[in-house]
């Protein structure tokens, strides 16, 4: 049935005594059916309820709720703004690399219809109408088998005297028996479970290699407190990152023929980076699953760290300082001794501190990660959606750029501090180019 626009005359009744015997093509043009109006309860609230709320909730990491109308509306202004700027929800690469999993960037069509709802006044609804908008669920892997717990051991409060507060914990085990893994094993899928959200920024699992176990141990032992400082790293280059995690990230399932090797004797560290501003005062315990298997798979899978730091320096006041790092694949190949002509990786990890504005991983001219507005505080590894395999004859490309202007310099009591020349290392006002490149490798038999 269709429904007629009225005039404010006589002339609807006219046009009701000979509608019966019009065609529709008889119409006028402007008789057309009401524009949709956009509502909370129809519209809005699976949008956000798909993207948003992971984080967005009572208790969560996010500095306010959109788990109901009153503070959706609230924030809807705001909400604009960064759907708009691509800034929410947290997903930094473009579509310039290659397909990636795991994506949780809002889809053209979802983001119209949050739009759509702030510019028609974000309006409430009924909430007893059924939704109008239907969305496919995020893409996630099925929740690992909790084979292996890494606890913590402890609830941290973190340190309100720093801006940022790194923490290190070390966790053995097997610490009654021999210390370290009892026997060897690979990991299959792993989750990390955040003990608290509102300070939790960001987790990474490290296997500490037995040869470092007693110095790692010790740096926990010389420093008070559970665990020990640890800005960029958990402080000795005999480890192998195991798993991940930041806001709105997802469990980690490698394919059905790949594993993830934890040598016999092994401990772990597990990284913390402590978001102090959300600070609640309830502290901190993560614990991470860990899915194993004993049977040795058919491929591995390890982190190539892509960098060059003695080269990085950021003069003072550039608002575009570049360091590109280039690594034939060749020689790649030649130092892991890998045999062969190809390197498959599986997954990429930039990471960079406060300067960096940009950054891209590349195999020759082809982006694999590409992410056109850097931000400190959404760091994760990337997994590709499929294995990309780079030749021989081709380059590994890092390439970082950095805005070290007066105006982007960091706060520091108060004030800004001046711009000065900036060079790697582990400290908030340091630097760092880097890309962790996941290669996949068939599994050496004896």
């Amino acid at each position: 049935m269709r429904t007629f626009a009225l005039f404010p005359t006589v002339v609807p009744a006219l046009l009701a005594l000979v509608g019966a015997c019009s065609s529709p093509a008889d119409e006028p043009d402007h008789l057309q059916q009401p524009a949709l109006v956009r509502n909370y309860h129809q519209d809005a609230k699976a949008v956000l309820d798909r993207y948003c709320t992971g984080c967005h909730t009572e208790g969560g990491i996010a500095h306010f709720a959109l788990s109901n109308y009153q503070s959706a509306q609230a924030y809807s202004s705001l909400i604009r703004g960064q759907v708009e700027s691509g800034d929410m929800p947290p997903w930094p690469p473009s579509d310039e690399g290659v397909p990636l999993r795991y994506p949780r960037k809002m889809a053209a069509e979802d983001k119209q219809i949050l739009l759509d709802w702030v510019k028609d006044g974000a309006q409430e609804g009924d909430k007893n109408a059924a939704s109008r908008v239907t969305i496919a669920p995020p893409e996630q892997p099925l929740p690992p088998r909790a084979d292996l717990v890494l606890d913590m051991g402890v609830t941290y409060s973190p340190n309100k005297s720093l801006t940022d507060d790194y923490r290190c914990f070390v966790i053995d085990p097997n610490p009654s028996g021999s210390g370290g893994m009892p026997e060897e094993a690979w990991v299959k899928a792993g989750v990390v479970k955040p003990g608290n959200q509102l300070i939790d920024h960001h987790v990474i699992v490290y296997q500490v290699n037995p040869g470092a176990a007693a110095a790692v141990k010790k740096k926990d032992a010389d420093e008070a407190g559970p665990g020990y400082t640890c800005l960029g790293g958990p402080g000795t280059s005999s480890t192998s990152f195991l798993i991940g995690w930041a806001p709105g990230g997802v469990p980690i399932r490698l394919r059905d023929d790949e594993g993830m090797s934890i040598k016999k004797g092994s401990i772990f560290v597990m990284q913390v980076h402590y978001n102090v501003h959300n600070d609640n005062g309830k502290g901190d315990r993560t614990t991470v699953d860990l899915e194993l298997t004993k049977t040795a798979p058919p491929y591995l899978v390890f982190q190539l760290p892509l960098a060059n730091p003695e080269a990085l320096k950021i003069p003072a006041g550039d608002p575009d300082a570049i360091q590109t790092v280039v690594a034939p694949v060749s020689f790649v190949l030649k130092q892991l001794k890998l045999p062969g002509n190809e390197l498959t990786i599986q997954s990429v990890t930039p990471h960079m501190h406060l300067l960096g504005s940009q950054v891209s991983t590349l195999v020759g001219n082809r982006p694999l990660v590409h992410i056109p507005k850097w931000k400190f505080h959404w760091q994760q590894a990337y997994l590709l959606q499929e294995p990309y395999v780079a030749q021989g004859t081709e380059n590994l490309i890092l390439e970082c750029h950095y805005n070290n202007s007066a105006e982007n310099q960091p706060v520091i009591d108060g004030k800004k501090s001046p711009p000065k020349e900036v060079t790697w290392g582990e400290g908030t006002e340091d630097e760092m180019c880097l890309s962790f490149l996941g290669i996949r490798i068939k599994r050496p038999t004896p």
